[in-house]
């Protein structure tokens, strides 16, 4: 499915764009833009969907979306109900004017932060009031009180960037990376490299690891929050979701067998375990979605 290629109208006079819109519907065309856009959503609810992820949304939430990731919302209105959304966008790119702001040294956690959220998150439920709160006072500001409640916001999200829901399967690595941990991002590198592989076994990702199979276990966890099991079938799913939306030349069967899968009833298993849908449910849903 391919995206639109979306211009973000500029503003000359200002580092960053705030955008309020009240409409009847959400902008309906798959499409990304190199701006990082933080959406807060006051009215509306209905499915985002992201790459090929699939989120539900209701009013109150706030999505960061990363530079270039395609995406959509899409209303959901039930029988009688009016359709009206109203949502409220800071779009900036952190690599043009306000570069030399998050190249200062003050600022290389932000910078950090910044560049490790790039597959985009949900904003965690605990500080969406806070946040909205941020994003009014914002609006109302203007110059430098409008760029210092900008950098207020984002520093908050770093904050709590534990608690966010990432808009992608992967899980994030410690920032601190001791001799010992590295072994597990080797590991973990390993399994991106080699997850299609129906014959991938824990024997031999964790020989990688210079660590018996029970070690690595339990280090794997410990380090990600994860089991391994869990990282390579999240891959596994979302090279299958990939498939799936990519081409009508790939049957059930065949994408579960390209994607690492050995039997078509744990893939359906695990397909439904991650996306919360059968394949062929998490298909029609994704075109129903994007599709005007």
């Amino acid at each position: 499915m391919k995206s639109l290629q979306f211009s973000v109208p500029a503003d000359t006079s200002k580092s960053i764009r705030i955008q309020e819109d009240i409409m009847p519907n959400f902008y309906p065309h798959f499409h990304r833009h190199t701006e990082v856009q933080i959406m807060w959503i006051i009215e509306g609810h209905g499915t985002l969907a992201i790459e090929q992820n699939l989120f539900a949304f209701e009013a109150g939430d706030i999505f960061y979306i990363g530079a270039n990731q395609s995406h959509v919302f899409k209303g959901d209105f039930n029988k009688g109900e009016k359709q009206k959304v109203h949502a409220v966008s800071i779009f900036f790119d952190p690599h043009k004017k306000l570069s030399p702001i998050f190249n200062l040294p003050e600022f290389e956690e932000l910078k950090h932060f910044m560049d490790h959220s790039e597959v985009g998150f949900q904003i965690a439920s605990e500080v969406k009031a806070e946040i909205s709160v941020s994003i009014n006072e914002l609006k109302k500001s203007k110059g430098i009180d409008q760029i210092l409640s900008f950098i207020k916001i984002l520093t908050h999200l770093m904050q709590n960037r534990n608690l966010h829901i990432p808009l992608s399967a992967e899980k994030n690595m410690p920032v601190e990376i001791s001799n010992y941990d590295q072994r597990i991002i080797d590991a973990q590198n390993y399994i991106r490299k080699n997850f299609a592989q129906n014959k991938l076994t824990l024997d031999r990702i964790a020989k990688e690891a210079c660590m018996t199979p029970q070690a690595f276990c339990r280090s794997f966890k410990k380090r990600t929050g994860i089991t391994y099991i869990e990282f390579l079938n999240e891959l596994r799913v979302q090279r299958a979701c990939k498939l799936l939306i990519s081409s009508t030349m790939y049957n059930i069967s065949s994408v579960a067998f390209n994607s690492g899968f050995t039997s078509l009833t744990n893939f359906n298993r695990v397909f439904k375990s991650i996306m919360k849908h059968s394949p062929k449910e998490y298909l029609k849903r994704y075109k129903d979605t994007i599709l005007d």
